[in-house]
């Protein structure tokens, strides 16, 4: 079976996605998974291969990240891939649009953190205006509490288009969807805060947010890559999608790490929020994704046809 981006988003409930990763998230798998992380001059090639401990489905992905297509205006998106899912006899179940079936499940583990750190829902910023940020702003707005969502993107004009495309969908019918050109503005008061960016350098700091916030940080994904300054990192209660991944690969951890500002061994796993729950302060969960996340995905995905 083939699953275009539409398929994916008629099949892929953001809800029954969030709570199938939250029951499959410490679910073994057989050995580490493999990730490869391969840079040219044009962007990134991104692999991802992994299998449940049992075999019982194992799937490969692909990524392209091409920043320069956001350039050309003729819609080629950022991010071109598949993923091809396999039962445990090696024969092939399904192949999937990498780019959408990834914005989805990453949407499920803002939205899962969100779920089980944040002290208040209310109103959320969302940081960024690109193609994660509409997966992760559609599957934030299904949990309880959430009355406001707040856009910011260096180029306003995204921000307001992406507005327009949130507003359409029925999930939104009952939320204020605003954009706000300044980030201070955005940041102000927000109870949760989800940064979906490429950002290499810190878009805000500490003074700029809530005493008491969920950051999820969401989109910079390499060692020398961040989304949040330092004085944000080193006094947050701190959480890795997959703690052997962010370690290695997190520079929002990584970075004030090297600075001497950051012990490494704070860093909690995810699956720990489910027992831990909110805490007053700053609480950050950093992603930079794992292959355990995607079995989810697809599991969810075959399980619904």
């Amino acid at each position: 079976m083939w699953f275009g981006p539409q398929d994916l988003e008629a099949q892929l409930d953001d809800e029954i996605l969030r709570r199938h990763l939250a029951k499959r998230l410490t679910v073994p798998l057989a050995g580490e998974p493999v990730r490869i992380v391969q840079s040219d001059d044009k962007g990134h090639l991104i692999l991802m291969a992994a299998s449940w401990q049992d075999l019982s489905l194992s799937l490969v992905k692909v990524l392209y990240e091409r920043p320069e297509n956001k350039m050309r205006g003729n819609g080629t998106p950022v991010l071109n891939g598949s993923v091809s899912i396999y039962r445990h006899d090696g024969e092939v179940m399904a192949v999937a649009d990498g780019a959408t079936f990834t914005g989805l499940r990453t949407a499920a583990i803002a939205a899962l953190a969100t779920e089980w750190l944040s002290m208040s829902k209310t109103c959320h910023c969302i940081i960024g205006a690109g193609f994660e940020a509409y997966y992760h702003a559609k599957a934030l707005a299904r949990l309880k509490g959430v009355k406001t969502m707040r856009l910011w993107n260096r180029t306003p004009k995204a921000a307001y288009a992406l507005q327009e495309k949130l507003c359409a969908l029925p999930q939104f019918s009952h939320l204020s969807v605003r954009v706000h050109e300044v980030i201070e503005e955005a940041l102000a008061d927000a109870d949760v805060i989800t940064t979906v960016t490429s950002s290499p350098e810190p878009l805000f700091n500490a003074q700029m947010i809530k005493k008491t916030v969920l950051i999820n940080a969401m989109g910079a994904y390499l060692p020398h890559t961040r989304e949040l300054s330092s004085d944000i990192v080193a006094q947050a209660t701190l959480y890795a999608d997959f703690l052997p991944a962010c370690l290695q690969e997190a520079g929002d951890y990584l970075i004030p790490a090297a600075e001497g500002l950051l012990d490494l061994t704070r860093v909690r796993p995810l699956a720990s929020a489910a027992h831990d729950g909110p805490m007053p302060g700053i609480t950050v969960m950093k992603s930079v994704g794992s292959a355990v996340f995607d079995l989810s995905c697809a599991e969810c995905l075959v399980m619904s046809k």
